[in-house]
């Protein structure tokens, strides 16, 4: 009889402490509810543990690969090649046709970029190289609408080494997307005034406005150019002036 009672008392006992676990798992409270006052129960719950802390770790981990794998890179990159076809009249001879080819290549960092164009006009017997330093004002990405500001150096030399033209310039950019793969583009480039040995004092302006679609990360671009180029020497007044196309591709990655 009193093994029977022993075990019923034993059942019991058993029975109200799981009873105790169950409410404790379905609460998320203390592993320790009964035996806590208020302020206990505060202080445990802001107690440092090293199983928290390395869970808390772990999540920290996924959450900066998730953003890694995300977050767009600051850096961008733009690989071009134009072909320009154009007349030049020099106010002495003819108007003459000509074509040439142009390469270009720029690489952003956020919102400041470098930018190196190269052209090798062979019909007209001059070579081109320019280096830019550009800011965008408005804009997020270089593929996108954005309104830039430059600053740069246009070396040109003849074949023959007649001349060297050293001139720096400032310079706008404005691309407005009309709609999403489509748009419009407008730069505009001053040439600060020099003194050289062969034209005398120089000046000059470059406008090119352009359409442009895009296929993913390829562009495709038609532009108007028209570059001016004044010089004076002894009283002599002599004009270039030359005007046409451009078709461009670009690559952005």
């Amino acid at each position: 009889m009193k093994q029977l009672v022993w075990i019923i008392s034993l059942l019991t006992l058993i029975q109200f402490f799981s009873e105790i676990a169950g409410a404790e798992e379905s609460s998320g409270g203390s592993s320790r509810p009964w035996l806590l006052s208020r302020g206990s129960a505060a202080r445990e719950a802001k107690r440092f543990n090293l199983y928290d802390w390395l869970e808390q770790k772990n999540r920290n981990q996924v959450m900066d690969m998730w953003l890694s794998l995300n977050t767009p890179s600051p850096y961008e990159f733009m690989l071009g090649i134009n072909m320009n076809q154009y007349s030049l009249d020099d106010h002495t001879n003819p108007v003459t046709k000509h074509k040439a080819f142009e390469g270009e290549l720029s690489a952003y960092a956020t919102l400041v970029g470098l930018t190196g164009e190269y052209q090798n006009n062979v019909e007209e017997q001059f070579k081109d190289t320019t280096g830019m330093f550009n800011l965008r004002l408005f804009g997020q990405t270089l593929q996108g609408t954005h309104l830039t500001v430059h600053y740069g150096l246009r070396t040109r030399t003849d074949s023959v080494g007649v001349y060297r033209l050293n001139q720096q310039f400032a310079a706008g950019t404005l691309q407005l997307y009309l709609t999403k793969f489509f748009g419009i583009y407008g730069n505009y480039r001053q040439f600060v005034p020099i003194t050289e040995s062969n034209y005398g004092d120089t000046k000059g302006n470059i406008s090119t406005t352009g359409l442009f679609i895009d296929f993913a990360s390829l562009r495709i671009m038609g532009s108007y150019f028209k570059e001016n180029q004044n010089s004076i020497k002894n009283g002599v007044e002599s004009k270039f002036n030359r005007e046409g196309s451009k078709i461009a591709l670009q690559l952005y990655f």
